[in-house]
């Protein structure tokens, strides 16, 4: 239930920095809250009137909202609204995970240098986290892995985890169309893992198709769904070892395309084996060849990954354990 009646009558402002290709598209959060009836707001990085909301919800990653960060800081803390931050980029792996630390391209390191806000690294990340939190903010961290939860807890910092959800707008549904599309990756094509598996899996033999970008409307909304369903195999191939992308997870198994995936630390709802297929680089030209000539135990385990999200990790579900969090908190 996303209605929560002891915060229908507060104000909430989300934070969220939308990509160039859906710049005029509000979140799926605003828009499921505002259907819900609840009085809320969407906002970048500006200066904002926070003495006039209730609760600060920051979507995705504090680093891309400086001007708002800096603002929380300077407030004394009794002015503050409640600040919620939904982290869902990019942590180092914890220590008992045993995954080497992330490496950082040239374009990572640029961004550190020029202090690029929009700088999304691993290590960025996380100075911003413990920056806010060393001065109490925000009141509720949540994160969108189990992984990203230790790696905190590992640190000192408490937080809650919270999944990412399916809905059909922003994620796509099952067309039922004939699916003549091999195997597809989507996604930041100039990481250089990637780059060097992508072209290891192209010189196999594999028939891939490999697409990106942040400003072209045609790998977004309709046109993504109507691609990922002409799809037999879609890839997770990582930005950093382990890493549970769960957005790219949903993507795929909401059009019902089977997932396979470099091994993920900590998948939490997603089981591999039954939901997906977990692969390293070494094994995967063999694993998609044998999923793309075995046509039922494919189709099985996409139809258990599609059931997955569209069922049960879905958006709804998410945003209704955060507001729950959010009231016990305002309510204590």
């Amino acid at each position: 239930m996303l209605v929560n009646e002891s915060l229908q009558d507060l104000t909430i402002t989300l934070c969220y920095r939308p990509i160039q290709a859906t710049r005029d598209k509000q979140h799926l959060v605003t828009s499921l809250l505002s259907e819900a009836g609840y009085r809320v707001a969407q906002a970048s990085n500006q200066r904002l009137h926070l003495t006039k909301t209730d609760i600060l919800w920051i979507l995705e990653n504090a680093n891309w909202f400086p001007i708002v960060c800096r603002q929380l800081q300077t407030m004394p803390r009794s002015e503050r609204p409640t600040v919620v931050i939904w982290h869902s980029e990019p942590l180092p792996p914890p220590k008992s995970a045993g995954l080497s630390h992330p490496c950082l391209h040239l374009r990572d390191i640029a961004k550190i240098l020029l202090s690029d806000r929009l700088a999304n690294d691993a290590y960025t990340n996380y100075f911003r986290l413990r920056a806010l939190m060393d001065e109490g903010i925000p009141d509720l961290l949540l994160v969108s892995t189990p992984g990203r939860q230790q790696f905190l807890a590992e640190h000192g910092f408490s937080s809650k985890f919270v999944p990412l959800g399916y809905h059909r707008a922003e994620y796509g549904y099952d067309m039922g169309l004939q699916r003549d599309i091999e195997v597809l990756f989507l996604g930041a094509l100039k990481i250089p893992h990637r780059k060097r598996l992508l072209k290891r899996l192209r010189g196999r033999g594999t028939n891939l198709v490999a697409k990106g970008s942040w400003s072209d409307a045609d790998h977004w909304g309709e046109n993504r769904t109507e691609l990922l369903n002409r799809t037999k195999v879609f890839l997770n191939l990582q930005r950093y070892p382990g890493e549970l992308s769960g957005a790219r997870l949903i993507l795929g198994m909401a059009n019902r395309a089977l997932v396979i995936s470099e091994p993920i630390y900590k998948p939490g709802d997603f089981i591999p084996g039954k939901h997906f297929v977990s692969a390293t680089s070494d094994e995967m030209p063999e694993v998609i060849e044998y999923y793309l000539n075995h046509d039922a135990e494919r189709e099985c385990i996409a139809a258990e990954g599609h059931r997955l999200v569209t069922q049960e990790l879905t958006m709804e579900r998410s945003i209704s354990e955060i507001l729950e969090l959010i009231s016990n908190h305002v309510n204590q």
